[in-house]
């Protein structure tokens, strides 16, 4: 991959890497104020945490679901600056460029990827 291309795909995934840990921060600091949220009882026919459970496991299953690609994107990062980027770490083989236009922290080329959730 020549260096503009692994230029444009680095400050993208610093973009996506930005997005992301502003958007745990932000699902993490709602979770908090939804937990430490104190309010009248009286009106609900169950205790308030209990209808609160359901929004405050949503916002968790955001914030893992985040924190993973964060993860993948931390690792394509690593794999850019030690010159492995674009390169399947399963077969070796160079990913696609349409493939990383779509998952440009994906570490495997179709394939593979279809192999490994086999």
């Amino acid at each position: 991959m020549k260096a503009a291309e692994l230029k444009r795909r680095k400050a993208q995934l610093l973009a996506l890497r930005d997005r992301l840990t502003g958007t745990i921060r932000h699902v993490e600091q709602a979770a908090l104020e939804d937990v430490q949220k104190g309010g009248e009882i009286s009106a609900y026919p169950t205790h308030l945490a209990d209808a609160d459970e359901e929004g405050l496991d949503e916002q968790i299953a955001v914030a893992r679901n985040e924190e993973g690609i964060l993860e993948l994107v931390e690792d394509a990062l690593t794999r850019i600056d030690d010159g492995t980027y674009g390169k399947c770490q399963e077969c070796g083989k160079p990913i696609p460029a349409e493939r990383l236009d779509a998952i440009p922290y994906t570490p495997y080329c179709v394939g593979c990827s279809q192999g490994a959730k086999a």
